[in-house]
């Protein structure tokens, strides 16, 4: 469609005979970089990913509201974190948002993780039946490491090592450190559980 993009550049009060196709592609303005407002909405950003990824680690459902605490020690960051309120509850679907500097009680059965120096937590009493998310994840870690140990032996069998492609091998013990991984994250998910 450049024939339309022509027209609506020509409308908006361009030279007379001047073609939008041979002019020169715009130089962005670097006085209108921010780098402190660059990092503000960083900080926004790295903090409502980090409350989905909390809401998705615990199963909770993509309708439900919850509560969240962010903890921060940093005064900037608190104020960052509190003129983007409006923001983190929307995107990452909270109801209930507490921006504080010290944690007067423990939280409890939590999921936590950190952004730079903000400490992410979403309670999960009367979320999610914790019971039977840990009985799903502790299966979800057996199953893994499972399959963690048959690629083990696979790879301690001097036959499969001697006879496979350098590639199949080589897939083989990438299988093996991804299980290894899931399953160390699938242990650290269970013991924020307990």
């Amino acid at each position: 469609m450049p024939h339309i993009t022509e027209e609506i550049w020509q409308s908006l009060a361009q030279p007379q005979g001047a073609v939008l196709a041979r002019q020169a592609y715009p130089t962005p303005d670097p006085t209108f970089i921010n780098s402190d407002l660059e990092q503000s909405f960083q900080l926004l950003i790295e903090a409502i990913r980090n409350l989905r990824n909390l809401r998705a680690e615990a199963e909770i459902k993509p309708g439900d509201t919850v509560p969240a605490i962010l903890h921060s020690q940093a005064a900037q960051e608190r104020d960052i974190l509190t003129q983007g309120a409006a923001y983190i509850r929307d995107l990452a679907k909270v109801h209930h948002l507490e921006i504080v500097s010290d944690r007067q009680e423990e939280v409890g059965q939590a999921m936590a993780s950190v952004v730079g120096t903000v400490e992410v937590l979403i309670p999960l009493s009367g979320l999610v039946d914790i019971a039977a998310l840990s009985a799903k994840l502790e299966k979800k870690r057996t199953k893994i490491a499972a399959e963690a140990q048959s690629l083990q032996n696979r790879l301690n069998n001097p036959g499969f090592v001697n006879k496979a492609p350098a590639e199949i091998i080589q897939g083989a013990r990438a299988a093996l450190a991804e299980a290894e991984k899931q399953a160390e994250i699938l242990q650290e998910r269970l013991r924020r559980l307990q």
